[in-house]
């Protein structure tokens, strides 16, 4: 018969060992799973995220609030958004904003050109401050097209900040200035709406060149870059290729970036050497054997009436224009 197994002496006198302790096992505690994504939620925070740029949690909260519906969902982050933004630029208003982009629009005779500024090279890639330069463009077109009718010869017209910030991107839009807020809010930089100007010229002969100069590829229809330039010609009989104008108005606005003239001139103008600020006096920058008046001349096909010349960051008069 087997002995006790207790610790101790059994009754047949063995020295028994202790009893081995096994550490007690920890309570059993019990979670309750979130409940399962349904694939439409899914879909519609990720949209909501592309919409908006805005964190995942914020949209989480916003379709919760709006009982799942997309657009009053973004409309109650743009409206959030845009309240942090007006209080956000309070805070940072006294910032530099020496980084940013200009912009070039072109539509048909009518062309825009606008620089808008940040702290830093960092957010002047960001797609959200990219949009805010895309919609000053459009607004200021909005504005071109709205303030002159198609001008005689060729029109210019410089807007300041003040200006540019009263403008909408389509009638009954918001402000540039709202969007100016919601922008700062969502990137957390002063930004600022530094300037804008628009060509427009006659449509039974003009034509306006742009190039933007930068390493930034084209945000449809928006071109950016660092430096950008706008040209307005006539064009000359016979009238050339639409291939021919492009790539010769590309030319000579490529030539008013990299050479940064201050006055167009004539054809009769001769050149003062590398002093010589005079656009078509001026040694073509391609073509360095001619000047820019000679290269017209050679090519037949458009004649410089007026440009336009932005450098990102650079010093401009108070008032301008």
């Amino acid at each position: 018969m087997a002995g006790s197994m207790c610790g101790g002496v059994s009754r047949y006198g063995l020295t028994l060992p202790p009893p081995l302790l096994l550490p007690q096992a920890p309570p059993v505690r019990f979670f309750r799973a979130p409940p399962p994504v349904l694939a439409a939620d899914k879909e519609a925070l990720l949209q909501l995220r592309r919409r908006t740029g805005l964190p995942f949690l914020q949209c989480r909260e916003a379709l919760r609030r709006c009982g799942g519906d997309l657009g009053q969902a973004e409309a109650w982050l743009e409206e959030q958004a845009q309240r942090q933004g007006w209080s956000k630029a309070t805070e940072v208003g006294g910032r530099r904003t020496p980084e940013g982009l200009v912009g070039l629009l072109r539509e048909g005779t009518a062309a825009v050109m606008v620089e808008v500024n940040c702290e830093t090279d960092f957010v002047a890639r960001n797609a959200e401050f990219q949009r805010l330069v895309e919609q000053v463009a459009l607004g200021t077109m909005a504005h071109c097209r709205a303030a002159a009718t198609p001008p005689a010869s060729c029109s210019k017209h410089l807007l300041q900040p003040d200006e540019l910030a009263q403008l909408r991107t389509e009638p009954g839009g918001a402000l540039l200035s709202d969007h100016l807020a919601l922008a700062i809010g969502k990137l957390g930089e002063n930004l600022t709406l530094r300037r804008a100007a628009w060509l427009r010229v006659p449509e039974e002969d003009g034509y306006i060149a742009a190039y933007a100069h930068g390493w930034l590829p084209a945000r449809a229809p928006v071109a950016m870059g660092t430096y950008g330039a706008l040209v307005a010609c006539r064009v000359t009989e016979p009238r050339p290729s639409v291939t021919v104008l492009e790539e010769v108005g590309r030319k000579v606005a490529q030539h008013v970036v990299g050479m940064a003239p201050t006055a167009v001139g004539t054809p009769q103008d001769q050149p003062q050497g590398e002093a010589e600020t005079r656009l078509l006096a001026q040694s073509f920058l391609l073509e360095p054997a001619l000047t820019v008046g000679q290269f017209l001349g050679a090519r037949g096909a458009l004649a410089v009436r007026d440009f336009l010349r932005f450098r990102c960051g650079e010093e401009t008069p108070a008032r301008e224009g």
